[in-house]
């Protein structure tokens, strides 16, 4: 509830023209868009490139449209989402050397079997998630992923609020089912 609360409060500080509200939105919004484009793309490169373009348009954008935003998040998610989508269509996925993780993790100091681990449960779950109909993954991701309240997922997906909590119900059903 304060989150919503804070991300209101900024809203409307950035709808006013206060540039430093957009640069604090940066700041708490720029990590999760991040991890956003970084589950979808698998690739940090892309995903940073992503995570900053989206604030570039957020910000055009917001410069001459700002009394029609509703919710901060959404709508940088909703670019997000956007750019994705654009990235796909415009490369062919190529494929990671595997040299270049093993350097990553080498000179991060972080444990290598804790990195497997995790990496590896991370394509377990993506696995999984591929299985489901895309309506179904993406109610799953944009709950638990990207960590958005119920209603900006009704708003992002067209669908009444309890039609979400439902639909979250059932998609966790079907994910656990599958994991069985």
């Amino acid at each position: 509830m304060l989150d919503a609360i804070k991300e209101a409060l900024l809203l409307a500080r950035i709808q006013s023209g206060d540039e430093s509200a957009f640069v604090e939105a940066y700041g708490l919004f720029s990590p999760k868009i991040y991890r956003h484009a970084l589950f979808r793309t698998s690739s940090p490169q892309t995903a940073e490139d992503i995570m900053s373009e989206t604030f570039v348009r957020a910000w055009e954008t917001v410069r001459v449209k700002a009394a029609e935003l509703r919710h901060l998040k959404a709508f940088l998610y909703r670019i997000a989402d956007n750019l994705i989508i654009d990235h796909y269509r415009k490369n062919a996925r190529a494929a990671v050397p595997i040299s270049e993780d093993i350097e990553e993790t080498l000179a991060s100091g972080e444990d290598p079997h804790a990195a497997l681990d995790r990496t590896l449960q991370g394509e377990r779950l993506q696995g999984l998630l591929k299985r489901l109909r895309p309506e179904t993954r993406d109610l799953l991701v944009m709950r638990f992923i990207d960590d958005l309240p119920i209603e900006h997922i009704a708003e992002r997906t067209g669908k009444k609020k309890n039609a979400v909590y439902v639909a979250l119900h059932r998609a966790v059903k079907e994910l656990k089912s599958l994991c069985e």
